[in-house]
C-alpha cells in the first residue's frame, strides 16, 4: 500500500512538517559493506527475543529473457537442495529443528531467502546461508521432482486462478510482449518444462554472489555482532563480475487496450484499470511520493473516495481499490479496481470510476482529504515498529531496486510534504489512455 517504503519509515526521524501530522519516530539502523561487496543491514531490536536474517539477491524474473522465463523461481526452489556440508533438502530441516522458520520469495526485481530463529542459533542459519551462496550443488536427481514442483506451484497459484491468468496478460498488454515485466514470475509451462541443469547453474553462476547481494538481520541482536558473523561467513566468499540490470523505459505500443476473461469459477466479477506509472528510478519520478498519496485517498481503505462513492452511497460496488508500488527498478503501474455489485454492469462501473476520477482533477484535492491520507500512511509506518520481518523485507526490496538507506529514513518527511496540488499533477500525468490497459474477469455468462 505504501509503495515498499512504508515499514521502513520507521526509521525517520521525527519530522514537524505539519502539526496536524503524525510523527514518525527513529529505529536504529546500521549499514556497512564487506570488502566483497556485500551490503549489510543491521536492525536491532530488543523487543523480542528472535532474530530474522534476510538475504536477498539484486535479481528476478524481469532479469530472464524470453525463452528462459520462470528460471529466477526454479533456482530458488533448487537452493535447497544442498550443499557439499548441507545435504539435499536438509537445510530446511535443521532450521525447524533449531525451533527456527525459513523461506525464500521471488519477485520481479530479486529474491529472497530468510529464516527466523531465536539469538543463539543466528551463527547456524548464516553458516548456512553463506554456504549456498557459494557452494550449492544441484543434480540431474532433483531436478526432475523440483521440476514438478514448480510446475505445480504454477498450477495452484496461477492457473488456478482465473485473476492471476487475466493479471500475467495484462502485465504482457501493459508493459510490451516478452518484456521484463511482461513475463510471468513463474515462467511459462513450456518454459519451466524446458529449462536445463546447465541454464540453472549458469543463472547461479551470474547472479549468485556476495557483490549482488543485501544481508539484513533484525532482531534481538547487536550490530557489532551482525558484523562479526557476517564477515566470518560471508567475507571469504570473492566477488565476481555483475552485468548491468536493464529494464526499459517505455511500456507497451498500442495502448489503450482491453482485456477480458470469461471464466465458469469467477463468483465475483472484477473491473480494473491498471496505468503505466513512473518509479523511484523510471520515468518522472518525481510524482512518486504524490502518486503513493493519491492510491491511498482514491483506494485505499474503507474511507476512501471510491469506496464512499460506489460502495457506501452508490450501492454500485461491493468493494473498491487502488494501489500503486514505486519501488521497481522499472516502470510501475497504478491500479484502480472494483467488484460490482449484483445486477451492476461492467459499463455503470467505468462509468462512475471515470466521473470520479474527473472529479478528483477538476475539483482537486482538499486540506482534510489530504492529511488524512498521510496519516493512515504515517501511522501504518508507526505500527511497522512493531513487526519483525517488515523491517528486513522493506530494506531487502528497497535496496534491491536502486533506493537508499537515506530514501528510506527520508519517507515520512517526503509523504507529509506533498500537498494537494501535487495530487492533482501526479494523477493528470498517469490518468492518461496512452499508459492504460482495462481488464475484465466475468463468469461464462458475462456481465455487460
Amino acid at each position: 500500500m505504501l509503495g515498499g517504503l512504508a515499514a521502513g519509515a520507521a526509521l525517520a526521524p521525527v519530522w514537524p512538517a505539519c502539526a496536524k501530522l503524525l510523527s514518525v519516530g527513529r529505529r536504529q539502523v546500521d549499514t556497512f559493506s564487506l570488502s566483497n561487496g556485500l551490503q549489510v543491514v543491521a536492525l536491532p531490536s530488543s523487543r523480542a527475543p528472535i532474530v530474522t536474517q534476510l538475504l536477498v539477491y539484486k535479481v528476478g524474473s524481469a532479469d530472464e529473457v524470453p525463452g528462459k522465463t520462470g528460471i529466477a523461481h526454479f533456482l530458488e526452489h533448487m537452493m535447497f537442495k544442498g550443499t557439499d556440508i548441507v545435504g539435499p533438502s536438509e537445510f530446511s530441516r535443521v532450521v525447524s529443528k533449531n525451533g527456527g522458520r525459513d523461506n525464500a520469495y521471488t519477485t520481479y526485481d530479486s529474491t529472497g531467502y530468510y529464516q527466523t530463529v531465536s539469538p543463539d542459533r543466528l551463527e547456524l542459519v548464516m553458516r548456512m546461508e553463506a554456504d549456498r551462496m557459494a557452494n550449492l550443488r544441484m543434480t540431474e536427481k532433483e531436478l526432475a521432482p523440483e521440476r514438478q514442483v514448480v510446475l505445480e506451484e504454477r498450477r495452484m497459484r496461477i492457473d488456478n486462478s482465473p485473476s492471476a491468468l487475466l493479471d500475467e496478460v495484462v502485465n504482457e498488454r501493459l508493459y510490451g510482449q516478452g518484456q521484463p515485466y511482461g513475463m510471468p514470475i513463474s515462467g511459462t509451462v513450456a518454459d519451466v518444462e524446458a529449462l536445463t541443469l546447465a541454464d540453472l547453474r549458469e543463472f547461479y553462476r551470474q547472479h549468485y554472489m556476495p557483490n549482488n547481494a543485501i544481508l539484513i538481520v533484525g532482531g534481538d541482536i547487536t550490530s557489532e555482532q551482525v558484523r562479526g558473523l557476517a564477515e566470518r561467513f560471508y567475507g571469504p566468499i570473492p566477488a565476481r563480475p555483475v552485468a548491468p540490470r536493464r529494464r526499459p523505459d517505455h511500456g507497451a505500443s498500442g495502448l489503450p487496450q482491453t482485456v477480458s476473461r470469461a471464466d465458469p469459477r469467477v463468483r465475483e466479477p472484477r473491473w480494473s484499470r491498471h496505468y503505466l506509472a513512473p518509479s523511484y528510478n523510471k520515468g518522472e519520478s518525481q510524482y512518486a511520493y504524490a502518486l503513493q498519496v493519491l492510491a491511498q485517498l482514491l483506494g485505499g481503505t474503507e474511507t476512501s473516495r471510491l469506496w464512499r462513492v460506489l460502495v457506501v452511497d452508490g450501492k454500485r460496488a461491493l468493494s473498491a481499490w487502488a494501489g500503486y508500488r514505486p519501488n521497481s527498478l522499472g516502470l510501475a503501474s497504478f491500479d484502480i479496481g472494483i467488484h460490482p455489485a449484483a445486477s451492476v454492469t461492467m459499463a455503470e462501473v467505468e462509468s462512475a470510476v471515470t466521473a470520479e476520477l474527473g472529479r478528483l482533477i477538476d475539483g482537486g484535492v482538499g486540506n482534510d482529504e489530504l492529511e488524512r491520507a498521510q496519516n493512515q500512511m504515517l501511522a501504518s509506518a508507526i505500527y511497522a515498529q512493531d513487526s519483525l520481518q517488515s523491517g528486513p523485507r522493506i530494506y531487502g526490496g528497497t535496496l534491491s531496486t536502486g533506493s537508499t538507506v537515506a530514501d528510506i529514513a527520508a519517507w515520512p518527511e517526503r509523504i507529509s510534504s506533498v500537498r494537494p496540488d501535487d495530487v492533482v499533477a501526479a494523477a493528470r500525468h498517469v490518468w492518461q489512455p496512452q499508459r492504460l490497459v482495462t481488464s475484465l474477469l466475468t463468469p461464462p455468462s458475462g456481465i455487460r
